[in-house]
């Protein structure tokens, strides 16, 4: 079968390799559709990732297909299913996972592979965060359970409700995403990006308005003061992932408001933060990483209700041939991959 292997940094190969065969409690997947992610483009310019095996690796972690082996034990899964899949599992043992923390897993099992014909799926997996794709939802559409299971997970630790004002900063797949999340439950959402497009697109997510980004002091105090009549929004979601966009989200939220720090920064970065606003201000700052079980049916059934316009994220099919250019151009846009 081809498939998308990466050797290291910038160095991704379209190789011939076996198909697999599956182990026990595991299931093969005849790919129907894999989405590309920014995420993936990380990984293609790092050459590695905590989410991949040492290379050289399968690459590809966004997918769904049609089940066409069966490990022994592999209980729930025949052949010719369509499923969706996750791409991670916890184990529901460790400290983290018993303290209702999966994301936080100290043995999560992960997924890759799914820029290839063919995709073995690991056993917890299969077991914990594999789902039969619902009749009329479209692949491409359902592939998206992943990205949209960790906006759920970061919504879920924001504390604002209906009527509160939010500032979401990126417009990016993650941004709009959790702009919709947000708006669905009745909060006045502000999306700020430097791109007209993604302001547009953010307004058919159910954003109350859309600014530019912040890139001063002077930007991030208007910011502020265009919000709780100069007191600044109740929340602040960054999903930029940038060091100096988690230092404007901290600036942008008003007293005793909150902060989710959703955007992952380069390994090794730091931020500096003004002890006042944190102290006297009783400002709340949270990190999000990753998703639940639970997160990833709740995001099945959203793509499955198309209760937002998920399929404006989504842009026109590529072949496995073009995955690298579209990974080295680095847009973040999700673009489905088809293997024939």
């Amino acid at each position: 079968m081809r498939a998308l292997v990466l050797h290291g940094p910038d160095d991704v190969r379209l190789e011939e390799v076996p198909v697999p065969d599956p182990g026990a409690g595991e299931v093969v997947l005849r790919v129907t559709r894999a989405l590309t992610c920014a995420t993936d483009a990380k990984m293609l310019r790092q050459g590695h990732h905590p989410a991949l095996p040492p290379p050289p690796a399968p690459l590809g972690h966004e997918a769904c297909g049609v089940v066409v082996a069966v490990g022994d034990g592999a209980h729930g899964a025949r052949e010719g299913d369509s499923v969706v899949v996750a791409n991670s599992a916890p184990c529901g043992a460790c400290p983290p996972c018993r303290r209702g923390r999966p994301s936080l897993c100290e043995s999560i099992v992960y997924l890759s592979g799914a820029f290839a014909e063919y995709l073995r799926v690991p056993a917890r997996i299969v077991e914990r965060n594999m789902l039969p794709l619902p009749a009329g939802l479209s692949p491409a559409r359902a592939a998206m359970v992943e990205p949209l299971a960790c906006a759920v997970r970061g919504v879920e630790r924001v504390e604002a409700g209906a009527g509160d004002e939010v500032v979401v900063l990126g417009g990016g797949v993650q941004g709009t995403l959790i702009t919709g999340l947000l708006a669905a439950r009745g909060c006045r959402v502000t999306l700020c990006d430097p791109h007209a497009a993604r302001r547009e697109r953010g307004l058919g997510f159910g954003a109350t308005r859309a600014m530019d980004a912040p890139r001063d002091p002077a930007s991030v105090d208007a910011l502020r003061m265009a919000h709780g009549d100069g007191r600044g929004p109740d929340a602040v979601v960054e999903a930029v992932g940038r060091p100096a966009a988690w230092e404007s989200a901290v600036a942008i939220a008003r007293p005793g408001g909150e902060v989710l720090l959703y955007g992952g920064c380069a390994p090794g970065t730091t931020v500096t933060l003004p002890t006042f606003p944190l102290h006297y201000g009783e400002l709340a700052i949270r990190g999000s990483y990753h998703h639940t079980p639970e997160a990833v049916r709740e995001a099945l059934s959203h793509l499955e209700a198309g209760d937002a316009p998920y399929d404006d994220l989504i842009g026109a099919e590529i072949t496995l041939d073009e995955v690298p250019g579209v990974l080295r151009a680095g847009s973040g846009d999700k673009r489905p991959v088809r293997m024939d």
